[in-house]
């Protein structure tokens, strides 16, 4: 079955099997955050997604970041999450260059917005769980907007 990018289907088959991987998860400690995840493009898309504790809670699409208590947003534009997806199907991971550390560090490809210092820090004290969220990418047959 080929999952949407962006799609509400496609976030929560990977929260699907985050919550299902819970061994994986525990190892990397808990992580407690709302995300948001913009995609750019023709037609942008807001994802909200609720991390508590060693689990994705919930995943819902929004019309603006007011509509939830967001405490980071990922922005870039589809071409970049195409090729960060891209690049965690052919090998199991990202390469390097398309971690979300890196993408979201290195020339700022990708975006980081946030209203309040805490919600900046905890992208990156959730980072190891946030990149195996979208790990679980891996094998999905993808069909892109």
């Amino acid at each position: 079955m080929a999952f949407k990018f962006p799609s509400l289907d496609f976030f929560r088959e990977l929260a699907r099997r985050m919550n299902a991987d819970r061994a994986t998860f525990e190892k990397l400690g808990f992580c407690d955050t709302v995300m948001g995840v913009r995609v750019q493009g023709p037609t942008p898309h807001l994802y909200a997604l609720t991390f508590e504790v060693f689990d994705c809670s919930d995943v819902r699409e929004i019309g603006d970041a007011r509509e939830a208590e967001l405490d980071f947003t990922l922005e870039a534009p589809l071409d970049l999450w195409r090729a960060m997806l891209e690049s965690i199907r052919e090998h199991g991971r990202p390469a390097p260059e398309y971690t979300l550390n890196s993408l979201s560090h290195l020339g700022n490809r990708m975006r980081v917005v946030y209203d309040d210092p805490e919600g900046h820090d905890k992208l990156y004290r959730f980072m190891a769980t946030l990149q195996a969220y979208f790990d679980n990418a891996r094998d999905l047959e993808i069909e892109w907007a």
